[in-house]
């Protein structure tokens, strides 16, 4: 009980100090907060920069130059009548985007049953331009397959002769106990995906993103080229409770750091499912959007709490074996260079569950350390999460993170570790 009590005052202690430490250096401060906010703000800019041209080019419609449209009256109409195309005079030619040729012999070459060929001729490889010649592309393909049926009605078939053999696929429902059943959207309502593309890669690598390897060096590392380590060992304190207290702060920092980026991630991905929706609604009213944005968002609320239940002693578990190291570490130069690596083999873990781990693998790789959190938490976004299986994921977890807490406070109360490099 003594033993306990004390842990608890040295953690109290540690705490309050290094988050004094931390908030007096404010361009560390700085530091760690500016990926969630620089990053995703040069990527909107960019976003809007280019959204912007492509708005005006979608309005007043993509400039297209067509040589020769006498050789074909109905296609030249067909593009005439596009709202995604204007049609450019031969004088203003070099403003056109795409340029298409048709060859005399265009009209004789169709009335005949053979194939005609037309010539595209892009103007740069910019952006705009390639959304151009896709709008062109598409209304070449509709005179296309209007000449297909034509030639098709004319020997007394239709389309569906062509297809003698159709598959139908569904999607299996999902297990009954399946935690996703009730907290994430279903297939075909468009969130599930898109909430996995971007929750599954900002959940694990925002960690090393929002500097909680940085702190967690500084509280180790740091302490030596300070040479303040020596006053720590010759303390009778609880090494649980300096690990705890050194540990809480930099996890504090992380998880804010990571809600951040979750927060950045939902809105994107609400915007990203809501906005056709909303575009497509005629003169819509504040009342309709926020029907639409609501009706995006499904469980969302569940599906973020499963998520950071998962996420805390997997932090919790990575902070400690970084510290681990750290305190063995002789150096900032030996400990940067472990760095580098995480940040190699925690992005690549994540690809790994992607593209290698499949979702029948079996339950037992919940309970891998690492691994089985970022596997357990693609399978929350994929809908194959069950139950037994996020238990299983969360408890192995856990025990990782308390034996890796167990690890550090060891290390941290071996001199020999810890003077190394003094």
């Amino acid at each position: 009980m003594n033993a306990t009590r004390t842990a608890l005052s040295v953690f109290r202690i540690v705490s309050r100090k290094e988050l004094r430490e931390l908030l007096r250096d404010r361009k560390t401060i700085f530091w760690l907060l500016a990926p969630p906010f620089v990053l995703p703000g040069i990527a909107i800019i960019a976003a809007l920069f280019i959204g912007g041209q492509t708005a005006r080019y979608i309005t007043q419609g993509f400039p297209v130059y067509i040589e020769n449209s006498a050789a074909a009256p109905e296609l030249t109409d067909l593009f005439r009548k596009s709202e995604a195309i204007i049609l450019v005079d031969q004088d203003k030619a070099d403003s056109a985007l795409i340029k298409l040729s048709i060859p005399p012999n265009f009209g004789a070459e169709l009335a005949a049953g053979r194939t005609a060929h037309l010539t595209l001729t892009r103007r740069d490889n910019t952006y705009v331009t390639t959304l151009a010649i896709g709008a062109v592309r598409a209304e070449i393909g509709g005179y296309r397959d209007s000449v297909f049926t034509q030639r098709l009605k004319a020997v007394g078939y239709d389309r569906s002769w062509l297809s003698p053999v159709v598959t139908d696929e569904t999607a299996a429902a999902a297990a009954a106990e399946a935690i996703t059943s009730s907290s994430a959207p279903k297939q075909g309502e468009g969130g599930a995906a898109g909430y996995g593309a971007v929750f599954l890669p900002l959940a694990v690598t925002s960690w090393l993103i929002g500097g909680g390897l940085g702190l967690v060096v500084d509280t180790t590392v740091g302490e030596q080229e300070r040479q303040t380590i020596e006053s720590i060992l010759v303390t009778p304190a609880s090494r649980v409770g300096l690990v705890a207290g050194k540990l809480s702060i930099v996890f504090l920092a992380s998880f804010f750091v990571m809600s951040l980026w979750m927060a950045e991630g939902v809105v994107l991905s609400l915007l990203g499912d809501a906005a056709p929706k909303i575009m497509a609604l005629q003169s819509p009213s504040l009342g309709q959007i926020g029907s639409v944005i609501s009706g995006s968002t499904g469980n969302l609320g569940t599906l973020l709490g499963l998520l950071i239940v998962l996420l805390i002693p997997f932090i919790i578990l990575l902070n400690s074996l970084v510290m681990v190291f750290c305190s063995f570490a002789g150096s900032y130069r030996e400990s940067n260079v472990f760095l580098f690596l995480i940040q190699l083999v925690i992005p690549a873990l994540v690809l790994l569950t992607i593209f290698a781990v499949g979702p029948d693998a079996g339950t037992g790789f919940y309970a891998v350390p690492i691994l089985g959190t970022i596997i357990a938490i693609r399978d929350l976004f994929s809908q194959t999460l069950t139950g037994g299986g996020i238990v299983l994921a969360l408890v192995a977890t856990v025990v990782y993170a308390v034996g890796g807490l167990a690890l550090a406070s060891y290390m941290y109360s071996r001199e020999w570790a810890l003077t190394r490099g003094i």
